[in-house]
């Protein structure tokens, strides 16, 4: 005997199966058990009133704490067993079989048969007092859950027909008789075929031995017949009964396995789907699809955002069923199985009087959304459907909580990529700050100590390195103000038409006191050249290379500055003829922080924005940025602009 108790109950459509499951459940207490309601479901077709009472002892299982399992099988002794066998089983839980009330009844009963098939599983039987019209036989209920249909009836009469008229040329031709028999036998399996239920089957094996016997049996157009012929008349009629019986059954199996590969497949598609979903609202747009296309009902579904419920909800819905006409908001009810995430509404305890059965689409700690179903008009959801439906939901959940992990993940990532770079920025800062800052204050407190003692001479380079120190500390103040113009990684332009050649004009107004020692020239084409930018931005592009230029390139050195058009593009270029990038440098000098090789312990070094804001510039405005070495020495720092093309108009 195994370690872990698994108990398995039976349900079924008997009025006594409710108390069988309470006594299994009780039991699965007793003995600190796990509790599975196994429903076998075979190919007939049961009435209303039976399905609703399989669903109501499923549901009965259910809250009672049991796992709900439906299989497929025609013998259920078997089916049970098998599942027994692969599944662990320790008890099985029946109620007693009623007692062999008509010579048609099988002699061996549902337990004598589990017994012999799962030797090692204890049986326990529940008594139950079956009344005697439960135990007893009735032709009645053999067509209780038959419908009349003419449609079917006059298929019946075809196919009869056809195989008399396939007799009738059999004799003709000289064929024994018993090939005619064939033929009606054929007719009758086709009967099955073509209609639904036994009715029509048990009805075309009677006509075809009547038929038979009326057209094809001495003496001919009668009923009446030799003796000889009773054995062939019984022969052929079981045969016919026989065969339709199974082309039925067959007809029915193959219906059922269609339509759970069709619900498998649903499943199967969901899952793909949902791994394409890109954020929660296109994850429950799939589920809602999804859930519409294998309940064959209309499906609505209520997101819930940080344990609030949205007033209105989105639909999914079929012309089948009428869609949510006539079916106002339920929010009580939702916000109920939001709160306590269990499901509610139609078919269910808790607000039966819904018009939709409500369940939650539920993650570890929190609901994620309530999905609602109409359920007031056919086909009813089987269970099979309802676990699938399940399963479906618990998917929908595991890809909202993924999709929640990795956006939160990806938030923490951001939110730790910041607070690195204000780390960095208040670190460079700090530190690249106190030599202008301490420079400025040393060149003041000189001047306002010694200044009748000073040459003018020495009070005019005092007063140059204070405003050095100013204007640098100016460029570092235009950098950081442009950083604050970007909102999570996005920077935000103004964009407008502008002439390139201004944008050069511009920044060579705002250049650093020491370009006048060198040799700056520009090189601008001669037609407009228009260019999609933000200007202020553009403008500290061009600034800040040309400042760059300025500080590496040694006095007296050639900077140039130049637009041209290159393709659908506006290039922009400065170029000087200074020490170059060092190789392998190319892709760094753009980098954040990135500061190259100092020059000297005196000398004052930039905190590696300058150029790095002139990549986030340049990409904003969908261009390109790079640098290249020229030869014999010399740098090159250029970036692209899309081009805008301005009309021209009469006045």
């Amino acid at each position: 005997m195994q370690d872990h108790e698994r108990i398995l109950v039976c349900v079924s459509a008997s009025p006594t199966n409710a108390d069988v499951i309470r006594r299994a459940a009780a039991l699965s207490k007793t003995l600190d058990a796990e509790l599975i309601a196994l429903y076998v479901e075979d190919t007939e077709v049961r009435n209303e009133a039976q399905a609703r009472a399989v669903h109501e002892h499923l549901g009965l299982a259910e809250r009672h704490g049991a796992m709900l399992t439906t299989i497929y099988g025609d013998d259920p002794a078997t089916a049970i067993a098998q599942y027994a066998r692969v599944s662990g089983i320790t008890k099985i839980v029946l109620g007693k079989s009623p007692e062999r009330r008509h010579p048609f009844a099988p002699k061996e009963t549902l337990m004598s048969r589990l017994n012999e098939l799962a030797p090692n599983v204890e049986i326990v039987i529940v008594p139950n007092q079956l009344s005697a019209e439960a135990g007893s036989f009735r032709l009645s209920r053999l067509f209780r859950r038959e419908r009349f249909s003419p449609l079917d009836l006059i298929r019946t009469a075809l196919i009869l027909a056809a195989c008399t008229g396939v007799g009738f040329l059999f004799s003709a031709v000289g064929l024994a008789i018993t090939n005619v028999v064939l033929i009606y036998i054929l007719g009758v399996m086709a009967v099955a075929l073509v209609t639904t239920g036994y009715l029509y089957t048990l009805l075309s094996s009677l006509l075809s031995v009547l038929v038979f016997n009326f057209f094809f049996t001495e003496p001919f157009y009668s009923l009446r017949s030799s003796p000889d012929y009773f054995a062939t008349f019984a022969v052929m009629f079981a045969v016919a009964l026989l065969s339709s019986s199974q082309t039925s059954r067959i007809k029915a199996q193959s219906v059922q396995t269609a339509n759970k590969a069709y619900q498998t497949e649903v499943l199967l598609s969901t899952s793909q789907l949902l791994q394409k979903a890109e954020d929660k609202q296109a994850i429950l747009e799939v589920v809602q699809r999804q859930l519409s296309r294998l309940l064959e009902h209309s499906v609505l579904c209520y997101d819930v955002t940080d344990g609030v419920i949205a007033d209105a909800p989105t639909m999914c819905t079929i012309e089948q069923d009428g869609g949510f006409d006539g079916i106002g908001p339920e929010l009580e009810v939702v916000r109920w199985v939001g709160l306590n995430a269990v499901h509610a509404g139609s078919t269910t305890r808790t607000f039966p009087q819904a018009k939709c059965l409500y369940m939650a689409v539920r993650g570890e700690r929190t609901v994620w959304a309530v999905i609602g179903i109409r359920a007031d008009c056919a086909p009813t959801i089987d269970e099979y459907r309802k676990n699938l439906m399940i399963s479906i939901l618990d998917l929908c959940a595991l890809a909202v909580e993924k999709d929640h992990m990795t956006r939160e993940k990806q938030r923490m990532e951001e939110s730790a990529r910041q607070e690195s770079l204000r780390a960095n920025l208040l670190r460079s800062i700090s530190h690249d700050l106190r030599t202008p800052l301490t420079s400025i204050s040393g060149n003041a407190a000189i001047l306002m100590e010694n200044t009748g003692q000073l040459s003018p001479e020495n009070c005019r380079q005092l007063y140059a390195s204070i405003y050095d120190d100013a204007i640098w500390l100016n460029g570092l103040v235009e950098n950081l103000l442009t950083i604050t113009r970007t909102e999570n990684g996005v920077m935000k332009l103004n964009l407008q038409t502008e002439l390139a050649a201004d944008a050069v004009e511009e920044a060579l107004r705002h250049m650093d006191r020491d370009a006048a020692k060198r040799h700056i020239s520009t090189d601008l084409p001669e037609e407009m050249l228009m260019a999609r930018m933000d200007a202020g931005l553009i403008v500290q592009v061009l600034v800040n290379l040309l400042n760059n230029a300025v500080k590496h390139a040694p006095e007296g050195s050639r900077i140039t500055v130049g637009v041209r058009r290159r393709g659908g593009m506006a290039y922009l270029w400065v170029e000087d003829d200074g020490p170059g990038v060092p190789a392998g440098d190319e892709e760094k000098v753009f980098d954040m922080f990135y500061t190259g090789v100092k020059r000297g312990p005196d000398s004052r070094r930039g905190i590696g924005l300058g150029l790095a804001l002139c990549k986030s510039i340049v990409q904003a405005h969908d261009g390109a940025i790079g640098v290249e070495n020229i030869q014999p020495h010399g740098a090159k720092f250029w970036f692209t602009l899309p081009i805008a093309e301005v009309e021209g108009y009469e006045q």
